[in-house]
């Protein structure tokens, strides 16, 4: 083999065949109860590799060997495979005894036998044993990973830091993945699979925007009414409070479900501080561990002092550039007449940069956010979306409200939203097809093809299918986070219901896009991307807030394009002629009325779930008062 290659094609070939044998090999041994003893080998060497650690060429084998001897310290079971100068591999495993006490270290949140969520205990292992489970199946795919990266990260982090290592992720379950191929007789997709792989993070993900798209069917249906019947437009912006206020009180409610059943519900902000958080060795005042420590007066001087400044003078800049667009539109319509072609030219350029002006803003929300360093990966992504959503609200929907408020022109409205929308449909759809294009079109020009590990090599490798699945998979891309997906749904239902009044196929176009697109990132994330290590989440995060800011916005935009219809304001001056702006107030505070209610009526959280959590909260204090039972017999004895 040759050196590392991005090859998506190669790297399938070699899943599916390593698939296909791996489903040979548990069909052969559940028909005849035994195989052969280097097939079985094989096949548990690969279901035990967690974590594979890949050495920069920088690295000796002394700093290998000491890694490996840091790593074996919390009884994580290795093997290092110096292949070549280029290539040396350290792959990590752990026993099913090691790994449940890790989880119990790390306070895991399981379901017991009382059907209650608790904290797991290694020492009582029994109460977590539900009928027909077995050891192996109380921890989750996505959690093995994490537990090992948890405990052996900080300990190597000098190394990391030293560039001695690469690179360090979980391989692919190549069996597993085939539960998330794409399967035309399914109608929801399999969340709990995802969750269990991939981690309650990238779950929440992909159950919300198969919520969300399923949602999208009730605007999209209205949408078709409102042309055909030519719906009074009061009708239309109370629909839209309605709909968006109750899908997110019931996404708040699914979430809630999720997140239980997760063991991710109670969440705080003191949980473990993210990887790349800096600060002091401190002994911590509740727990008294020593745990690292910041001054959070430093965190708001670069938020207030620089971030927000900054911030402010890219809104500014996002506006300016939104008008400045207007007088280019007037130069060529006075110019080139009303009919010409030339008059597309504009929102066309517009939203094309803004799309790119939204990537160089989220470089630099990012920047500014690692810059304020928060402790937690909910108050990082928190203040990220913060800086990230009062630019874009600015950058895509400045222009729509100028020309609804200002110029008052609903024609050129409607022309200015349905073009953003359309181009910006378009550029997420060639985003996401285009990095999996791009991934294939390099098998034309790829250098190094699949061969056969060289004889001299065979020697160093001690499983030959592990070190070449570690080979194809350490030259795929890092995934992140789904901070980029959000945010392409956030800005998609800012289209969807900032100016429904005059945009009623907006909802229609959302919907076809998101039922390809959620498909397009399954696959991406299975096979473009290295597997990611998990990441523990009770919500969505900002997002929430996000989404339910623009609803609220909605409200006051649809009003106001209300109160510009002609009728409307006649009607207003007939019946109020002294204060027909007043009318306006009126309507708009009745529909936030009707939202406040609808959002006290439904209940954030299920009945089980509310249960659930008292009934752990009366075992929690039941199992202290046997405890100080048991201490006060001891003394008494």
């Amino acid at each position: 083999m040759g050196p590392r290659t991005r090859n998506i094609i190669e790297n399938q070939l070699f899943r599916r065949q390593r698939s296909l044998k791996l489903e040979a090999l548990q069909k052969q041994r559940s028909q005849y109860g035994t195989i052969d003893v280097a097939d079985d080998e094989e096949a548990e060497t690969f279901g035990k590799t967690y974590i594979v650690i890949i050495f920069t060429e920088k690295a000796k084998l002394r700093h290998c060997q000491d890694v490996e001897k840091i790593i074996q310290e919390f009884d994580i079971q290795t093997t290092l495979e110096i292949v070549s100068k280029t290539e040396k591999y350290l792959y990590l495993s752990a026993s099913l005894d090691t790994l449940l006490r890790l989880a119990d270290a790390a306070e895991l949140e399981k379901m017991t036998t009382t059907g209650s969520m608790q904290k797991f205990n290694h020492g009582c292992v029994s109460d977590f044993l539900l009928p027909g489970m077995t050891k192996e199946q109380i921890l989750h795919y996505c959690e093995t990973p994490v537990l090992i990266k948890d405990v052996v990260e900080p300990a190597i982090r000098s190394y990391i830091q030293k560039g001695y290592i690469e690179d360090m992720f979980p391989l692919h379950d190549i069996l597993y993945l085939d539960r998330f191929k794409l399967d035309l007789k399914r109608t929801t997709l399999p969340i709990e699979d995802i969750r269990n792989y991939f981690g309650s993070s990238i779950g929440l993900y992909f159950g919300f925007i198969e919520f969300y798209t399923k949602a999208l069917v009730f605007p999209a249906l209205f949408g078709i009414l409102q042309c055909i019947m030519e719906l009074n437009l009061s009708l239309v912006c109370s629909f839209y409070v309605v709909w968006t206020t109750i899908f997110l009180e019931l996404w708040k409610r699914r979430c809630a479900g999720y997140s239980y059943r997760w063991g991710t519900i109670e969440m705080s902000s003191l949980d473990k501080p993210r990887a790349a958080y800096q600060g002091q060795l401190k002994p911590d005042p509740i727990t008294g561990k020593m745990t690292l420590h910041y001054p959070m007066r430093y965190t708001y001087l670069q938020m207030y002092c620089i971030s927000y400044p900054v911030v402010l003078g890219c809104v500014v800049a996002a506006g300016w550039f939104a008008l400045y667009q207007f007088q280019i539109e007037a130069e060529v319509l006075a110019d080139f007449g009303a009919d010409s072609w030339l008059l597309y030219i504009p929102v066309i350029v517009q939203s094309v940069l803004i799309a790119i002006f939204s990537w160089a803003y989220e470089k630099l929300a990012t920047f500014l956010t690692n810059l304020e360093n928060h402790r937690t990966r909910s108050q990082y992504e928190r203040h990220r979306v913060n800086k990230l959503m009062l630019f874009e609200i600015v950058n895509n929907f400045f222009s729509q409200f100028y020309i609804a408020f200002v110029l008052q022109d609903l024609k050129q409205l409607k022309y200015q939203l349905m073009m953003q929308l359309l181009i910006f449909q378009l550029l997420c759809i060639a985003q996401e097809i285009g990095i999996p294009l791009m991934a294939v079109l390099r098998q034309k020009y790829a250098k190094y093809r699949h061969k056969e590990v060289q004889p001299e090599k065979l020697s160093a490798i001690s499983n030959k299918p592990r070190y070449e699945q570690a080979f194809y998979e350490s030259g795929l891309d890092a995934y992140h986070s789904t901070y980029e997906d959000y945010l392409q749904v956030c800005i998609q239902f800012g289209y969807v219901v900032l100016f429904a009044a005059v945009a009623p196929f907006a909802a229609i176009g959302a919907l076809i896009n998101n039922v390809f697109a959620v498909h397009i990132d399954m696959f991406k994330l299975c096979n473009i991307f290295k597997r990611p290590f998990a990441r523990r989440a009770k919500n969505i995060g900002a997002w929430q807030l996000a989404f339910e800011l623009l609803s609220v916005m909605s409200l006051l935009s649809n009003c106001g394009l209300l109160f510009l219809q002609p009728n409307v304001k006649q009607f207003f001056s007939h019946w109020v002629p002294s204060i027909p702006d007043l009318s306006f107030v009126i309507f708009e505070h009745l529909l936030l009325g009707l939202k406040f209610i609808i959002h006290k009526v439904i209940h954030e959280r299920p009945r089980w779930v509310r249960i659930g959590l008292l009934k752990a909260d009366f075992e929690t204090s039941q199992a202290l008062k046997q405890l100080k039972k048991f201490k006060a017999a001891n003394k008494m004895a």
